[in-house]
């Protein structure tokens, strides 16, 4: 068997360095070198859209931040790409990649006292392959067949078929180590983790505050004594929280903002290329969308180009209706949609019936940066085919619950996630989180088939799965959005992540 402790296969890793090349991070507060101090408390100011803390189930962003911060993960991604160990050690898999042990920390306690064992892995993984709870990431974790408890330390995964994208797959946000012990109502509004802080205050969509957690397994970390969250509604309103000192960090910013924070002394902003996109999902199964022609006319009516302006100041990259970056080695550039074009997509609404245009409503919410933008600027970019777009906006607070994933006509703004990981959750017919209803089983199989393959092998089956998602369109993806806070001069250790997780256990402020 071949070690595999702070690396990925090599086929991830592969995947992991196209990211890096295209990785950068413009920061006074986060590049700048010096020891880090102990103590003080950093604010964060996001928009409300709570759902659950319990990790299965959470989707918004402040779920995630408090999560992030309060659990721990087998193995977590870090900002340069590389895999940091957390409550495993080190692993490794047999020859074909059907299998993997994982070697567990030892002497790590949960916030409310139980000692982390191998019970807690199988507990955790049982509850995300839980038909019943149908967690979004259940599709990711189908591939397990079995989990096999050799010791207190020690844990094996046995997969249903090969799979190179396992040990990456385990760092996803839904994939939190839970204890075994805990009564799951709890899990909701409550944490139970064995991270770097502690919930100490939780009143959803308004405020969190995270303490220190002084047994943390971690030497020496955090350094920061509190992390409070801020819900904060509007965007200017963060920026002007973030001026006035009264929040440490803006999460993701809104491009709009750049130039104002630039522009104050005590501001700045942090940039990272990623693979989040903004786009707008069909759903595939509800009139006037059920009819393929209607959904390449509003791909034709696309201005990519102008939408990227108004919604991100140009700083996107051109997406191609799936949710593969260009820059990433599987990308295939011999397919794409039509340019813009709004006499095609007349000529095409024609065809499906309506000659005379069509009337569709578009629902969005400040959810991510640009999801507002997008909107008006799509509406624009439509009406000339005959499109006509009303628009709908709707309060963050209850997004997720009520409008996204429930047959309506969306913005959307993706965290950013490898191919294999993407394709599943958003795609995979079996996806709780495929919010277009698209079903095509000879995608599916594709997705599986590329998690055993090689590089070229996966370049052959991911080229034919975005020639089918162009040619089909369940969703246009309209542009890989950079991730960009907001900061402090003062604030240390914090750079944005290209997948969009807030890592903050090295966070300090330089007061």
């Amino acid at each position: 068997m071949r070690s595999k402790t702070t690396v990925l296969h090599p086929f991830v890793r592969l995947l992991a360095v196209a990211l890096v090349s295209v990785l950068f991070v413009a920061s006074r507060a986060g590049a700048e070198s010096g020891e880090p101090k102990y103590g003080g408390a950093l604010v964060f100011a996001l928009p409300p859209n709570s759902i659950s803390l319990d990790p299965p189930f959470q989707l918004g962003d402040p779920d995630v931040f408090i999560t992030q911060a309060t659990y721990d993960n087998l193995l977590m991604v870090q900002p340069d790409l590389s895999v940091k160990p957390e409550l495993a050690t080190s692993w490794e898999h047999n020859e074909d990649l059907s299998s993997y042990t994982f070697h567990l920390r030892q002497g790590v306690k949960f916030h409310h006292g139980k000692e982390f064992k191998a019970e807690d892995v199988v507990f955790t993984f049982e509850r995300l392959l839980d038909p019943e709870l149908d967690s979004p990431a259940r599709s990711i974790f189908e591939v397990i067949e079995e989990i096999v408890v050799i010791d207190d330390y020690t844990v094996r995964f046995d997969l249903v078929a090969p799979n190179g994208f396992f040990p990456e797959s385990l760092s996803i946000f839904q994939a939190r180590i839970v204890p075994s012990d805990v009564d799951v109502e709890r899990l909701t509004l409550e944490e139970f983790g064995t991270g770097p802080f502690m919930l100490a205050e939780y009143l959803p969509n308004e405020r969190a505050t995270l303490v220190r957690n002084p047994d943390y397994w971690e030497e020496g970390k955090p350094y920061l004594d509190e992390l409070v969250m801020l819900n904060i509604s509007e965007v200017a309103s963060r920026d002007e929280a973030l001026k006035s000192g009264d929040a440490d960090i803006v999460y993701q910013l809104s491009p709009q903002s750049i130039p104002g924070l630039e522009a104050h002394p005590e501001t700045t902003v942090l940039k990272a290329t990623s693979f989040s996109y903004i786009g707008l999902p069909m759903p595939t199964e509800v009139a006037p969308f059920d009819n393929k022609l209607v959904r390449k006319a509003m791909q034709a009516a696309t201005d990519r180009q102008a939408i990227n302006q108004a919604a991100l100041l140009g700083l996107g990259v051109i997406g191609r209706d799936h949710p593969i970056h260009p820059d990433h080695p599987v990308f295939a550039d011999q397919h794409a949609p039509p340019d813009y074009d709004p006499e095609l997509a007349a000529s095409l609404l024609e065809q499906a019936g309506y000659p005379d245009g069509i009337d569709v409503t578009l629902h969005t919410a400040d959810i991510g940066t640009g999801t507002i933008e997008l909107a008006v600027a799509y509406k624009e970019s439509a009406a000339p085919a005959g499109i006509r777009v009303n628009i709908k906006r709707h309060p963050s607070e209850g997004w997720f619950d009520n409008v996204w994933n429930n047959g309506l006509f969306t913005v959307v703004n993706w965290f950013g996630r490898s191919p294999d990981q993407a394709l599943s959750v958003q795609i995979h017919s079996d996806s709780a989180w495929n919010a277009t209803q698209y079903k095509n089983p000879a995608v599916d199989e594709l997705i599986e088939r590329a998690r055993a393959q090689d590089l070229e092998g996966q370049r052959e089956s991911y080229g034919e799965i975005q020639r089918i998602l162009i040619e089909d369109v369940p969703r246009i993806s309209i542009a890989f959005t950079p991730w960009l806070y907001g900061a402090r001069t003062d604030v240390r250790g914090v750079a944005p992540h290209p997948l969009g997780w807030p890592l903050v256990q090295d966070a300090w402020l330089d007061e």
